[in-house]
């Protein structure tokens, strides 16, 4: 059970869930999600690749992706990392899935598009894990909130807000959130349960096969490294802005004769710098 791969990873996630012979699992993982009715019966694995509206439109490959008979599209995500714009990024992705599912001289209400975002670190600061995001009217002084369309709908699951040891095999949502987090955590009571336990099975094969290790080594340190390039950037445009701003409170401060050393006391830039700016 140690060497358990991370279903968190999104190749993971995919050789679980994105598999034809495994749909049985994403069924009942979105049953169990969304809580529709009448509940998903059947669906297809689509095409993950992003169909671009517009020329100039960014190229990108979804995750896991699904239609249901009624035509509903599902995109699934998985993020590891809270890169930062989830929420942006989730209703771009929506937005952009649209355009799929209408047809020629069709109403716009019969499209339906469900966004799928599972995090391994907080993005909200709602405190419970699952979250259900829609376009809404906002409350006024005369009318209460509401949801303005179902077209669109984003689900964000936070598994770092989610508890383990609050699982209950009765309810098939928190086994599912427990087998994300940890599987390696599973009891037999929910190893009890069909879709668990061939998850698991799953799992197993997948975790013992060295071609699919090493694509999920691969896959993780591709992850590390861009997050790594990210902290770096973010890091340099913060420290880059401060620098600017303290040059800029040093050019007004020289144009009211202040000293050059309480100048650099206070922005913390050096006499030699502030007499730079000062020609």
């Amino acid at each position: 059970m140690d060497n358990l791969l991370d279903p968190k990873l999104d190749y993971i996630f995919k050789n679980i869930f994105g598999v034809d012979s495994y749909k049985h699992l994403l069924i009942s993982f979105l049953n169990s999600l969304l809580k529709d009715i009448p509940p998903i019966k059947e669906l297809v694995l689509t095409n993950t690749e992003f169909p671009k509206i517009f020329r100039d439109d960014k190229s990108c490959r979804l995750d896991v992706r699904a239609t249901c008979p009624d035509r509903t599209e599902i995109d699934i995500e998985i993020q590891i990392k809270n890169t930062g714009e989830i929420a942006e990024r989730a209703l771009n992705y929506g937005s952009n899935m649209l355009p799929t599912t209408i047809c020629v001289n069709e109403s716009y209400a019969a499209a339906r598009v469900i966004g799928i975002w599972i995090l391994g670190e907080n993005v909200t600061d709602r405190p419970d894990p699952v979250n259900d995001a829609y376009m809404t009217f906002q409350p006024t002084a005369n009318a209460s909130y509401e949801i303005m369309v179902k077209t669109m709908r984003l689900v964000f699951v936070e598994l770092e807000k989610f508890n383990p040891e609050n699982a209950d095999a009765r309810d098939l949502l928190t086994a599912w959130l427990a087998f994300l987090k940890n599987p390696a955590l599973l009891n037999e009571t929910f190893l009890r349960i069909k879709e668990i336990q061939d998850a698991m099975d799953r799992l197993k094969y997948i975790s013992a096969d060295k071609e699919v290790r090493a694509n999920a080594d691969s896959r993780l340190r591709a992850i590390n490294d861009r997050n790594s390039e990210l902290t770096v950037a973010t890091k340099k445009g913060r420290e880059e802005g401060a620098i600017a701003k303290a040059r800029e409170s040093a050019i007004r401060m020289l144009k009211k004769n202040v000293s050059l050393e309480d100048i650099s006391d206070f922005t913390g830039l050096s006499i030699e710098e502030v007499q730079l700016l000062k020609k």
